[in-house]
């Protein structure tokens, strides 16, 4: 009768670490049978060998060499790619950094390279000393090159486009080039005149520069007393009526103070002009005027022809790369701004540089 050959079990707490035996596949001997083991009365311990722990087998994996999660990015070329952007409740660093990644391929697909880029698009408030600060922030990062600033914005107060302005220009080692893809009205028109270069496309537009009070222009009561003075004279029995109206009405200090702002926006137009070379028989002085007095509707569009009629062709550039560039921002953030408000009930603006200028602000509608 054969005798029956014992083999002991091994308990896993006989190991310091647990190992997995790695055999490649090649190595791989056939099942042995129990009946040819030999007694084995004591099952040595072992430490694992540095070749087991080490080893770099396929079939093991490290958990430092486990595939990370790859940040996911948005085709904003396509509005699909923008509208899965916001539905994936993307925040506003989300935001900032994929408007950056677009912004940069245009900036290489126009080969601008040497050109610092600034943004102002903002088409729901109104130019403030905000705008200025962001502007003024964004231009700290300055290196060398022409400084080219994409605006399209309604317009605001004097006293901040006026400093933007300037600051572009003592700030560039070369030249300061606006670009208006579609409308740069009132201060941001007076912006825009410090510039070297105003870059305009078929539907480009600036605007009078006659200073705003309440809604209405500052040139306006002159122009309504100069209305009443002509009624008068065409109906001398009137001027009582209108006498005694217009002292209980009208405060003769507003009158004058109406009439100043507008020649301060004369003064401001004049110095950002400077020495500019400009149209046969035309000086800063002589533009400045007609920027405040000539047009008689705030609102009146001063297109591209307009344009270079009134500041010339040396100041105003047409459908250049430069403008077809802007052109392509405007039609991106145009449609961002769309589907924000859609999205989010948010409006969008973009103030300062590639890297920094995303604002989303609440809806007040």
């Amino acid at each position: 009768m054969a005798t029956k050959k014992r083999v002991k079990e091994v308990s896993i707490e006989d190991y310091q670490e647990p190992v997995q035996p790695i055999i490649e596949e090649s190595e791989v001997t056939p099942e042995p049978n129990i009946d040819t083991i030999e007694e084995v009365s004591e099952v040595p311990e072992q430490e694992p060998s540095a070749d087991t722990v080490n080893s770099t087998d396929d079939n093991i994996v490290d958990p430092v060499d486990e595939p990370k999660d790859v940040e996911k990015e948005y085709n904003l070329f396509d509005s699909n790619g923008i509208i899965q952007m916001l539905l994936d409740k993307a925040d506003d660093n989300l935001i900032q950094k994929e408007i950056t990644r677009h912004l940069t391929i245009l900036k290489e697909k126009f080969h601008f390279k040497d050109y610092f880029i600034l943004f102002l698009f903002d088409e729901f408030t109104s130019l403030s000393s905000y705008e200025s600060d962001k502007i003024y922030q964004s231009i700290s990062t300055y290196n060398n090159g022409d400084i080219l600033l994409i605006l399209n914005n309604l317009g605001g107060h004097i006293e901040p486009a006026y400093l933007i302005s300037q600051t572009c220009k003592k700030t560039t080692s070369k030249k300061f080039l606006v670009c208006v893809p579609r409308k740069a009205k009132s201060a941001s028109t007076l912006l825009a005149l410090g510039a070297d270069e105003i870059h305009m496309g078929m539907m480009s537009e600036i605007g009078p520069i006659d200073p705003q009070i309440g809604g209405l222009p500052a040139l306006g009561l002159g122009n309504s007393l100069e209305y009443i003075a002509k009624i008068v004279t065409k109906f001398p029995s009137s001027s009582t009526m209108f006498s005694q109206y217009l002292s209980s009405k009208l405060e003769l200090n507003v009158l004058g103070y109406f009439e100043r702002v507008s020649e301060s926006a004369t003064q401001y137009a004049e110095r950002l002009i400077g020495n500019k070379e400009l149209p046969q028989g035309e000086t800063a002085k002589t533009i400045a005027e007609k920027l405040v007095y000539l047009y008689k509707d705030h609102s009146f569009v001063i297109d591209l022809e307009e344009a270079k009629k009134l500041l010339g062709e040396k100041i105003i550039k047409e459908d250049t790369n430069e403008y077809r560039f802007a052109n392509e921002i405007y039609l991106f953030f145009d449609m961002l701004s769309r589907l924000i408000r859609i999205v989010y009930k948010k409006r969008f603006t973009y103030v300062g540089n590639i890297n920094k200028g995303l604002n989303l602000l609440k809806d007040s509608k």
